[in-house]
């Protein structure tokens, strides 16, 4: 009776779970989008067409904003989007980062059948959750692959290093043309978009990367006029004891843009390439401790939430900077201006 017992409960439980998993798919299906760059935009989509020039992406916005992979827009070629209902426009690139692989895109119109995805938060997403993905593999509109997330990288639990860019590893199917995609939590919101696979044949085996979207919320979502133009990761534990950081974790700035904002507050680059914790980087430069007098922690959203905050700074407002440099502690601030304030894209 018992083995009979757990034998209906299996059964009941999975049945429950492919039920949800229906809903929530017809409930999000429609934010998908098919993104194509150059090429013959009115040729109608076989199983036999050629994939370059084909990505996924998900609007998240109803005023046309979309999120897709860097690499599949990074051509210059001409983009057009293509919505569930057969609709096309044209696109442009609002905002992008390479070495995150996302890009924001616009459409300046939107079918009405279309509904804006719901984005969740990435940094509660844990090794072993169930996540799905909604793509145009090979250009096959609305296919779903489902699979667990395998890990997170970098991994929070490990090393000295954390990179403003973060990856979910999966195991969900992607293949050419899955690059864009939404990774969808059981929620049906989404927690990251696909970037590429590692393999040595070309096609899956079981090893795809997706960057999260809380990294696109800090590249570019957010806008953070102080961001633009500054690289650089969060030191923690023994690498942040390395460089006598007086804390438990800091921002180690790398690469500084010319006349960017935090070129105008005084930020120095590293100067010297080393490998810390298997990561090759450039060191030697300011390591920011606090901003407004608020520390930076190992606390990845506590990080990520003091970044935000300047982001939402009005027009004429100043940002403070802590540094340490040379072993010494300055204090450093720049102004925002109303040309950076007032051209941010308003956040989903």
């Amino acid at each position: 009776m018992f083995h009979k017992a757990l034998l209906i409960l299996l059964v009941t439980c999975t049945v429950a779970s492919a039920q949800q998993l229906r809903d929530t798919f017809r409930r999000v299906k429609s934010s998908v989008v098919i993104v194509r760059t150059g090429g013959d935009q009115s040729s109608p989509i076989t199983s036999q067409m050629d994939d370059s020039g084909v990505g996924s992406g998900v609007l998240i916005s109803k005023d046309g904003q979309i999120l897709t992979a860097a690499h599949v827009v990074q051509s210059g070629l001409p983009i057009t989007i293509e919505f569930t209902d057969g609709q096309r426009f044209k696109a442009q690139v609002v905002e992008s980062n390479v070495a995150a692989d996302l890009a924001l895109l616009k459409v300046d119109r939107v079918p009405t059948a279309a509904a804006a995805a719901t984005l969740g938060d990435s940094d509660v997403v844990e090794t072993g959750d169930d996540i799905f993905i909604v793509g145009a593999p090979y250009g096959l509109s609305n296919t779903l692959t489902v699979g667990r997330i395998s890990a997170r990288r970098p991994d929070e639990t490990r090393g000295g290093i954390l990179s403003t860019s973060e990856f979910l590893q999966t195991d969900a199917v992607v293949n050419p043309g899955n690059s864009g995609s939404p990774v969808f939590n059981k929620a049906g919101e989404v927690v990251a978009i696909v970037s590429n696979v590692v393999s040595d044949t070309g096609e899956f085996q079981g090893v795809g990367f997706a960057a999260t979207v809380n990294t696109a919320r800090t590249l570019l979502l957010d806008r953070d006029p102080f961001l633009n133009g500054l690289e650089g990761v969060l030191v923690t534990g023994i690498v942040a004891k390395a460089l006598n950081v007086p804390q438990q974790a800091g921002f180690l700035v790398t690469n500084v843009a010319r006349d960017s904002l935090a070129d105008q507050m005084g930020l120095i680059g590293g100067q010297v390439e080393a490998v810390i914790d298997n990561e090759s980087l450039l060191i030697g430069g300011d390591v920011i401790v606090k901003i407004n007098n608020a520390a930076i922690t190992v606390d990845r959203r506590t990080y990520r939430s003091i970044f935000s905050n300047i982001a939402r700074s009005n027009a004429g407002s100043v940002v403070h900077c802590t540094v340490l440099r040379a072993g010494k502690i300055l204090e450093l601030s720049v102004k925002i201006p109303a040309s950076l304030s007032t051209s941010r894209a308003p956040r989903p």
